[in-house]
């Protein structure tokens, strides 16, 4: 590691206090803390309906909060489920979309040979599989060279190869261009394979944190489904 990726390593790309967010009576989240590195890796566990979407579009700025501090871009590189491409535009348009600059096509067609598109610039959306949909979705957001990318399970429609090729891929790019990366999945395995940290989130509040190690795939996998309430039992039926 260098002196200079270092120094960003320990650069905040994201840093939240006290954050809170109510609907009505309901609170989903609750005090949230959490802070991410440049180069960081984060994936976001939990029960559907713990809060994980809401704080990803909090980040994002796509829903309000009702309390605490967010400290980050103002407009963070979103990958969404779905990929949002623009079917009246060619790929390198919907790369180069709100991208200033006079250099936007080269700019452009390089984010698509870095995702293995860079002979389909002129193609059309409707011409793509779903992961080569979303690899362009890649590209869209780091052609912005973003200090942080939200990742709101990207993955989930795509078949097991695809997820595994597209894995590979964004632990490729996210080295390369390090931001820190916030992903939202239901993915034990996911989560094992691509993040730094893993945090498991229960009623609107960050519940546990664990890190990976080489060698501990089976032992991490139990202690998260153990958080997630999944036994061995549940699983077998």
């Amino acid at each position: 590691m260098t002196a200079a990726t270092a120094q960003q390593s320990l650069t905040p790309a994201l840093v939240i206090t006290g954050l809170r967010r109510a609907y009505g009576a309901r609170t989903v989240i609750d005090g949230l803390n959490l802070r991410i590195a440049r180069g960081e890796f984060i994936a976001l566990l939990g029960e559907s309906g713990c809060g994980k979407t809401t704080l990803l579009r909090a980040v994002a700025g796509l829903d309000a909060v009702d309390g605490g501090v967010i400290e980050g871009p103002r407009r963070p590189a979103v990958v969404f489920q779905e990929h949002r491409l623009l079917p009246w535009d060619t790929l390198w348009k919907n790369v180069a979309l709100g991208l200033p600059g006079h250099d936007v096509r080269t700019r452009a067609a390089a984010a698509l040979a870095e995702v293995g598109l860079g002979d389909r610039l002129d193609d059309w959306p409707r011409n793509l599989s779903g992961g080569q949909a979303q690899r362009v979705a890649l590209a869209r957001a780091l052609v912005q060279e973003p200090q942080l990318l939200l990742l709101d399970e990207p993955f989930a429609a795509l078949d097991a190869l695809t997820r595994i090729r597209m894995h590979d891929l964004v632990r490729e790019l996210v080295a390369r261009h390090r931001p820190g990366v916030l992903l939202v999945t239901h993915d034990v395995d996911e989560a094992i394979a691509l993040a730094d940290r893993i945090l498991v989130m229960r009623d609107g509040r960050l519940a546990a944190e664990h890190r990976p190690a080489p060698g501990q795939a089976d032992a991490t996998r139990a202690r998260l489904l153990a958080e997630l309430g999944v036994g061995v039992r549940q699983l077998a039926v």
